[in-house]
């Protein structure tokens, strides 16, 4: 039981404790409920169990961000976030699945040590981010048609997609149950006993996707955001004295500090001119950058995949492998397609 993977659950016994409430729920449509409240001992523990776990999974921060920009991959970036949302609309998927697949996303990129990123390449690694997603939160699970049905400027064969499956999980160690600020947010929702019910929950949720498309929100942890995002609202309600004063104690001085950044960069966000989230409809998938249109009669099949999206196992070899980047030899690929 000891090498079950993605953070499983063995199924219960006689002798095997209650599990915790489910706080992470499958919400869908454009409709969140409220997490069912707890009391104080079972959200300090869920909290601290959260914050283990989230050290467990590297937050790279501000070198992930110069990373992104040194590879010319902050458009791509954001327009994988917006594809991700779109998709979620049109397929009704959960909030949580879409939090996952863009930590997926991210983590395996930087994972990488391609010299340059195509845009089929980056639309197979979303694609498949997505995929595996939905199989960990998804009761029932899209196809693979559906997914790339909108907003792709290329339909990857069903093989390749789970070769590439294959691939981002070992890169990712198997390790996909990552904490999300959606995640997060739940046991913090449940944790201030927040009025406002489900429309608050929606309002909050809707600010951590603006957050999740955001570059910068990228330096701070999942958990750190979600905080940030729950006092925002807390503070809007003036419930600060009573529920802030419970909410801060359960945090350390380090994360309050890093909290406090985070709100200050969320609010310049917000007073600046031209930033808005908007995914209303299939015309306006994407915010900026070219708009993809994927030939609907052309399917890639594409091989050797490991030898294209080859996998680091440290920051010291990323810093070598930056080095290298000038004088590594391309990649030959090759693409097989059929109408």
């Amino acid at each position: 039981m000891d090498h079950l993977l993605c953070d499983e659950s063995w199924l219960s016994g006689p002798s095997t404790p209650e599990p915790f409430p489910n706080l992470r729920l499958n919400i869908h449509d454009d409709h969140v409920e409220m997490s069912p409240a707890m009391d104080a001992a079972t959200v300090e523990e869920a909290i601290s169990m959260d914050l283990e776990k989230e050290s467990c999974f590297s937050n790279h921060g501000d070198k992930f961000i110069e990373f992104l920009v040194s590879k010319n991959l902050t458009d791509a970036r954001f327009q994988t976030v917006q594809w991700l949302i779109q998709t979620r609309n049109r397929l009704n998927l959960s909030f949580e699945t879409i939090f996952s697949a863009a930590s997926c996303f991210d983590r395996f990129v930087y994972a990488t040590s391609c010299n340059e990123w195509s845009k089929w390449m980056v639309e197979l690694v979303a694609v498949t981010s997505l995929s595996i997603a939905s199989k960990f939160n998804e009761v029932s699970s899209p196809s693979l048609e559906d997914f790339q049905m909108e907003g792709l400027n290329h339909m990857f064969h069903h093989k390749t997609v789970l070769e590439m499956e294959l691939i981002v999980l070992k890169a990712l160690e198997w390790r996909v149950n990552s904490v999300t600020s959606f995640s997060f947010s739940q046991i913090l929702v449940a944790t201030t006993g927040m009025g406002g019910g489900d429309i608050m929950m929606n309002r909050i949720t809707d600010h951590l996707l603006d957050d999740l498309c955001d570059l910068k929100m990228l330096a701070y942890a999942p958990s750190v955001v979600a905080v940030a995002v729950v006092l925002d609202f807390l503070e809007e309600k003036a419930a600060l004295e009573e529920n802030l004063g419970k909410f801060m104690n359960l945090f350390g001085e380090e994360h309050k500090v890093r909290i406090a950044k985070c709100i200050n960069v969320m609010k310049s966000r917000n007073v600046e001119e031209g930033w808005r989230r908007e995914v209303k409809s299939p015309a306006s998938v994407l915010q900026r950058g070219d708009v993809m249109n994927m030939n609907m009669n052309i399917v890639y099949y594409v091989e050797n995949l490991s030898a294209i999206f080859q996998i680091l196992r440290s920051d010291k070899k990323r810093e070598r492998d930056s080095h290298e980047d000038e004088n590594r030899p391309a990649k030959r690929v090759t693409f097989v397609t059929s109408n």
